[in-house]
């Protein structure tokens, strides 16, 4: 096993300063077999990083939340093929934006009818036409902006949804892959459905089960010394809108960040993000990846069924993932989409060493992990700046398979 080459990848890392700190764990056939920390928790400190160490996981929290609502689907108290409307009746009404009409500063936005309502299915799968706000720049992203619902962590889910609701869709449900908010929609089906919150929900029917004792959305009194310092390039603002994200992508040098983007964790933050809220560590990511490797159930606890954990990694994307963005920004074929998960359809297309079947997804702050039926692997790594623009999880992933595929 040449596990140096891990080794020296992540202290490279250190020693040059795009990482101040960070783990990678890898799990393969029944046992870890790789578990290391790099660096420091904050650059202040004396000691090194702890493997107990707490992370700002992101948009790994989109798996977590689309787990729950399968939960939901298997039993019965919700379908994938529901309109969105039946649940939260806010968006009833909802339109698309329309391409094609002019534009007035003095008049919203030009729409035109749904062809058809989003569904649950299309939201899991980022197929129902909402955007994100802070990754382009068209009048539909704008408009995010503007209704204040990107990181205002004094929102409730249900101001959150009601507020969305105002703004048309991007696209037509079901004729575009495009990443979005609808993951965060889905947290409050789950509060409608189950009539818990988000949190309430998460914590009751997937940690508690799996013992994920360290997972939520705002930081413990007793466990703020392991929460890692968040950093970011240097000349990241307060508020990361399209031109300032793509500018701080250019920064040079991490500096810890502004404390806006550290406001959603605190104590007092209400918004619990079902697309992008969690914090955890890598041991309690390990468990619930683990139990998606067993098809559903962990150390004799089950969640899901074996069924429904392979419909969850199937593509829905088809001819649609061509042009879809499910590898770190880059259009390629080769790779899906499912319900929660971007996957491998061809290694070849795709690029990768990962075997056919794998599915992963990332966070925002540079975490990352994926899970390979084929070679009963389970890696994952973390790390913590934002904007995030180097390769480190894909360089990690890279000599994994290097060290351990057998």
């Amino acid at each position: 096993m040449r596990l140096e080459r891990i080794d020296t990848l992540l202290e490279a890392a250190v020693e040059t300063n795009l990482m101040i700190g960070g783990q990678g764990l890898i799990w393969q056939g029944d046992q870890i077999v790789y578990n290391k920390t790099f660096g420091k928790r904050d650059h202040r400190d004396a000691e090194m990083l702890g493997k107990d160490a707490i992370y700002r996981i992101y948009s790994m929290t989109k798996p977590i939340t689309s787990v729950g609502i399968m939960i939901l689907a298997e039993r019965g108290e919700l379908r994938l093929n529901d309109p969105l409307a039946l649940h939260l009746p806010e968006f009833a009404n909802l339109r698309a934006f329309d391409p094609t009409a002019e534009l007035n500063a003095d008049q919203p936005l030009p729409t035109q009818p749904l062809q058809r309502l989003p569904t649950i299915e299309d939201l899991l799968a980022h197929k129902a036409g909402f955007t994100y706000g802070i990754f382009g720049k068209t009048p539909v992203d704008l408009a995010y902006l503007q209704a204040g619902m990107m990181m205002n962590k004094q929102l409730t889910l249900a101001d959150f949804t009601q507020r969305l609701a105002t703004v048309p869709l991007q696209y037509q449900p079901d004729t575009k892959w495009h990443y979005s908010v609808a993951t965060d929609v889905l947290g409050r089906v789950i509060e409608v459905v189950s009539g818990q919150s988000l949190a309430e929900f998460l914590e009751t029917e997937i940690f508690q089960p799996l013992g994920m004792r360290d997972t939520r959305f705002t930081i413990a009194k007793s466990s703020e010394d392991r929460v890692v310092t968040l950093y970011a390039p240097q000349g990241t603002p307060e508020q990361l809108d399209p031109d300032a994200f793509a500018k701080a992508m250019q920064g040079q040098g991490l500096v810890p960040a502004p404390d806006a983007l550290n406001d959603p964790y605190q104590p007092d933050a209400i918004f619990q993000s079902g697309g992008g809220g969690l914090l955890s560590t890598t041991d309690d990511y390990l468990k619930f990846a683990r139990m998606l490797l067993n098809e559903g159930e962990l150390d004799g606890v089950r969640l899901l069924a074996p069924s429904t954990v392979r419909l969850m990694r199937t593509d829905f994307l088809g001819e649609q993932a061509a042009n879809a963005y499910v590898n770190g920004g880059t259009p390629r074929e080769g790779r899906g989409f499912g319900l929660g998960f971007g996957m491998i359809k061809d290694q070849g297309l795709a690029a990768t060493p990962q075997g056919v079947g794998t599915y992963y997804w990332g966070g925002a702050a540079g975490t990352t992990f994926w899970i390979d039926p084929e070679n009963d692997l389970i890696g994952i790594f973390m790390t913590q700046s934002i904007p995030h623009k180097t390769q480190l999880g894909q360089d990690f992933m890279k000599a994994t398979y290097q060290a351990f595929l057998r």
